[in-house]
């Protein structure tokens, strides 16, 4: 018997503890989002104006997921849906002013902790793990 435990199984213990510690940290500092809103957010603001088929590519996600928390963040809003110049059908998501600064508010409660998950291992290690799971990402698509 295999004493090593399944990959799949660290990987979603992995995910589990990190959506739990992220909702944790945005309850303690009084922002109203959750880890999966967090996730949108941080891409669009990398470069807005993706479409939704683009974010759920992106986080994996399927298209239902993805329209409900870019609707939940639309409620709040923090991004509008806009139409596309190049296709009327697709709609792009953009910030608004409030959805730009909250990025003021949640990256410096955020990055801090997610640098601290990762602080203790070489660079050759991280190396590696990012390999590894991209490495396994490939294989699952």
């Amino acid at each position: 018997m295999n004493s090593v435990p399944r990959i799949s199984l660290l990987v979603s213990q992995a995910l589990g503890l990190y959506r739990l510690r992220i909702n944790g940290l945005l309850a303690q500092h009084n922002i109203d989002l959750t880890s999966e809103m967090v996730m949108v957010l941080r891409i669009i603001w990398q470069r807005e104006g993706r479409k939704q088929q683009e974010l759920a590519d992106l986080l994996y996600k399927d298209k239902a997921s993805i329209t409900k928390i870019i609707h939940n963040l639309e409620s709040r809003k923090l991004v509008a849906r806009v139409s596309d110049d190049e296709d009327a059908r697709n709609k792009k998501i953009v910030l608004t002013p409030k959805g730009l600064a909250l990025k003021k508010q949640v990256l410096p409660v955020l990055d801090p902790f997610l640098d601290s998950i990762t602080a203790d291992f070489s660079e050759k290690e991280l190396q590696t793990t990012c390999l590894v799971l991209e490495s396994i990402i490939q294989k699952l698509k």
